[in-house]
């Protein structure tokens, strides 16, 4: 039995009196090195496994969650039956709690729930694998109660439930004598139950454990409700589309699951509205090998925003390549390059051209930057491609022009053009800033830079930036108290 933590740190105490010298004359101090061992398992080890103890049962009278993480580790060594018992009750009580659970018991609760995850998967699973099965479902299953009574904005919870939903499909794999026919059930079930999406991995997790007779059980399933589902009225019968459409999504996620192209089709057309799932077909039948019915898919794919555009260009270009059309894919690396002045596109549009005619080409594209009306998207592939030239030439010529808000391009394309063009660093650096942080930190970046600047038409010195920032702004006493510091 380990000593109780009242009596060890009473005794320790006690040993600490007997050692003290009864005499306020010092004894001669010992050499020793002048470093303390680093904290490690190996140097923890060396403590013996008393001492250790000692120190966990002290640690554990005022941590509970490292108290019952000790008996669940105790409870492990008298057999499987006692551990599966040990983690069903400290899951069942959870289950069972109804308070609130504050900010800052959530991240607790995410470890001792992660902790109870690894012993089911790990020790409990390597001795009873149906026990193992049984526990991580119902800690599956505590996920809506935990969700409805607390706030997880940083995730952690979730990915704590979204692993546990893959280590149940793992753990039915270890199952003697499954019924794959039972596991699809069961499987669809979990889905139905879950409205946080803890079991988005639980399908792929589950493929060896269903093999090819759970897979069509499954889909049997799922084909057999949508054939209950309602007819549609139109698009705006948004019910209806709901329903379809959440069969329809197992079925392309079983469809994946297979590599089944023709099938993932038939399900998006099943879920109604398509168009939406055009380029996603598109991309799963260039990856098929069949690009010219990708190309037809794409011509129905609508491009609401500059992203979904970009993918569909890409996807495009793709099937192009595959099909052997490589002037068209060049022209289209060559007009995405001009719209959105990506290196991306740009890079092996040069590469796929002739020898020498790439020169030619590049010197074009960095024309064209130099001209293009988003300054700050010019300046970032610019500073980023790289053509530092270019860039001090477009920061020269139309530095009023740059927007100060956009500081994630603005300042490290300053810090680029620092060393070789200080006079446009420090133009991009006085670009307005509403932010005070943002505006001192550029000033201070401007007075570092005042000693490399040569004095040339049009180019404030440093001085008088500062005495004309000092006559417009006089009021901002926020942003001059940022910059006090630097005057120490």
């Amino acid at each position: 039995m380990p000593m109780p933590a009242r009596r060890i740190r009473s005794s320790a105490t006690s040993a600490s009196a007997d050692a003290a010298p009864k005499s306020p004359q010092r004894a001669p101090a010992k050499k020793t090195s002048s470093r303390s061992p680093a904290l490690s398992a190996e140097a923890l080890e060396g403590l013996g496994a008393r001492r250790l103890a000692e120190l966990l049962m002290a640690q554990a009278e005022d941590n509970p969650t490292l108290a019952r993480a000790l008996s669940l580790v105790l409870a492990g060594t008298d057999g499987a039956g006692r551990l599966a018992a040990e983690v069903e009750k400290r899951l069942r009580t959870i289950g069972r709690s109804k308070g609130f659970i504050e900010w800052d018991k959530v991240r607790p609760l995410a470890r001792e729930l992660d902790g109870l995850r690894e012993t089911i998967a790990g020790p409990l699973a390597a001795a009873d694998p149906r026990a193992a099965a049984t526990q991580m479902r119902l800690l599956l299953e505590l996920s809506d109660g935990v969700f409805g009574r607390s706030d997880d904005s940083g995730g952690k919870l979730g990915e704590v439930f979204r692993q546990a939903g893959a280590e149940l499909g793992r753990l039915w794999g270890l199952l003697p004598g499954r019924d794959p026919r039972a596991l699809a059930g069961e499987l669809l079930a979990l889905q139905d139950a879950d409205g946080y999406g803890v079991t988005d991995d639980l399908l792929a997790a589950a493929n060896p454990a269903l093999g090819p007779e759970g897979r069509a059980e499954l889909r049997r399933l799922l084909q057999a409700r949508l054939a209950e589902q309602p007819p549609s009225r139109g698009q705006d019968d948004y019910a209806s589309w709901r329903g379809r459409g959440l069969v329809s999504l197992r079925l392309r996620d079983l469809a994946d699951l297979e590599g089944d192209v023709d099938a993932f089709i038939a399900a998006a057309e099943a879920g109604g509205r398509v168009e939406t799932l055009a380029a996603e077909i598109a991309e799963r039948l260039i990856t098929g090998g069949r690009p010219a019915e990708a190309l037809v898919w794409l011509d129905r794919a609508p491009s609401r925003h500059e992203e979904e555009e970009v993918q569909h260009t890409d996807l495009r270009i793709a099937a192009l390549d595959a099909l052997g059309r490589k002037d068209e894919a060049q022209t289209l690396r060559w007009k995405a390059f001009s719209l959105w002045l990506s290196a991306v596109h740009l890079r092996p549009y040069l590469r796929g051209l002739p020898d020498f005619d790439d020169v030619e080409a590049e010197e074009r594209a960095m024309a064209h930057a130099l001209g293009h009306p988003d300054r700050n998207l010019a300046l970032s592939f610019l500073t980023g491609w790289p053509n530092l030239h270019m860039a001090n030439r477009l920061v020269r010529a139309h530095h009023m022009e740059f927007s100060g808000r956009d500081y994630g391009r603005l300042r490290p394309a300053a810090e680029v053009l620092a060393e070789k063009y200080p006079a446009a660093a420090t133009l991009l650096q006085r670009a307005a800033s509403r932010q005070y942080q943002y505006a001192a930190r550029d000033v201070l970046a401007c007075a570092s830079l005042a000693p490399l600047l040569s004095d040339e038409p049009g180019l404030e010195s440093h001085a008088a930036f500062m005495e004309r920032l000092r006559r417009e702004h006089p009021r901002k006493i926020g942003f001059w108290s940022l910059l006090e510091p630097a005057k120490r």
